[in-house]
């Protein structure tokens, strides 16, 4: 690990004001970036970044939360930030979790606005789908939450899936973790041997359809309108495996939020071949090297950060690999569909 993550740690663990917050955070994607450039392995600057992300939060909270709130509640990351596998900065997944007997300042509001406006100016988005802590909705207390997730699984649509994914993927980075913990527990104790709130859950594997079949050339799929075949990598296979992982802790009541956790965990009690888990580790791996290899170049361009990687752009090998990795999560999705009843 580079002795620069320490000396970055110390540096966010010590700002007094958020001003000295943000200078902390302007360097984690540079680091990020040099470190990826050095060869890191992917799975370790992952969890450099979450480490990072998650001090970040952390120390802002408390700068903007009175001492009694930061006490009496849960502060959450979701997501691909919550599992551990968000590289450069994006959109905003974060919740509150209130204790039931707690009586929350009266401008939680205010706080909680706060918050969201100084993760946007430390380079973290606001969400579009406002899931944040400065709307209402997700900042709840413990019971709340226990009622509103159990909706998400009994009556899902939509919107309710997604959100029920999400919260699925949660991870404390302040305050009272055995909130989550309740939370988490009683929504794995309503799923269990629920097949049917299994596979609507598990229906979403299909929300993006198949990548494409391999070829030297690639089909016009999700192709955004000009000469040059684009790949959504997340629609493509990050999603399906991801979601699919998910479901299978779900369903297996394994309590680990990363996807490689949850694959270690379901090869070792015997939910998941070995070879499958492997493949599947290794596929999640290199997809998420190809999308921040290209974010990076869409950030030194000062473009946008897409998440498409230009396939005629890739280097033989890498297209192999990706042909690989695509084909692996393709025969994951076929795996799956007895499992969860997908066809009935």
């Amino acid at each position: 690990m580079s002795i620069v993550l320490p000396t970055l740690t110390q540096q966010i663990e010590a700002a007094h004001d958020l001003a000295a917050l943000s200078q902390a955070a302007s360097q984690i994607t540079g680091l990020m970036a040099a470190q990826h450039h050095s060869g890191t392995p992917i799975a370790l600057l992952a969890q450099q970044v979450q480490h990072l992300n998650a001090r970040l939060f952390e120390r802002a909270w408390h700068l903007v939360a009175p001492a009694d709130l930061v006490a009496h509640s849960c502060l959450l990351v979701m997501g691909s930030e919550g599992r551990g596998e968000q590289l450069l900065k994006t959109d905003q997944d974060n919740a509150l979790i209130l204790h039931d007997d707690y009586a929350p300042p009266a401008d939680l509001a205010a706080i909680s606005q706060h918050f969201s406006r100084a993760l946007a100016d430390f380079g973290y988005p606001m969400c579009p789908g406002h899931i944040m802590v400065s709307n209402p909705q997700w900042r709840r207390q413990a019971r709340e939450w226990g009622q509103i997730t159990r909706q998400w699984l009994i009556m899902p649509d939509t919107d309710s899936l997604m959100n029920l994914a999400i919260f699925m993927d949660a991870q404390t980075v302040c305050g009272d973790a055995r909130l989550l913990q309740e939370v988490q527990h009683g929504l794995r104790c309503l799923a269990t041997d629920n097949d049917i709130m299994l596979s609507r859950f598990a229906a979403a594997v299909d929300t993006f359809g198949d990548a494409p079949d391999w070829a030297p050339w690639w089909p016009q799929w999700l192709h955004l309108g000009d000469a040059h075949p684009l790949l959504n990598l997340k629609k493509a296979g990050i999603f399906p495996l991801v979601h699919g992982v998910r479901s299978l802790a779900l369903a297996h009541h394994v309590l680990a939020s990363s996807t490689t956790a949850r694959l270690e965990r379901l090869v070792q009690d015997g939910h998941l071949g070995a070879a499958m888990g492997q493949n599947l580790i290794e596929s999640l791996h290199f997809l998420m090297a190809l999308k921040l290899q290209s974010g990076l170049v869409e950030r030194a361009s000062q473009q946008p950060v897409t998440g498409m990687v230009n396939t005629d752009q890739l280097s033989p090998a890498d297209q192999a690999q990706l042909k690989v990795a695509l084909d692996g999560v393709r025969q994951f999705k076929v795996w799956l569909r007895p499992r969860f009843h997908l066809d009935a």
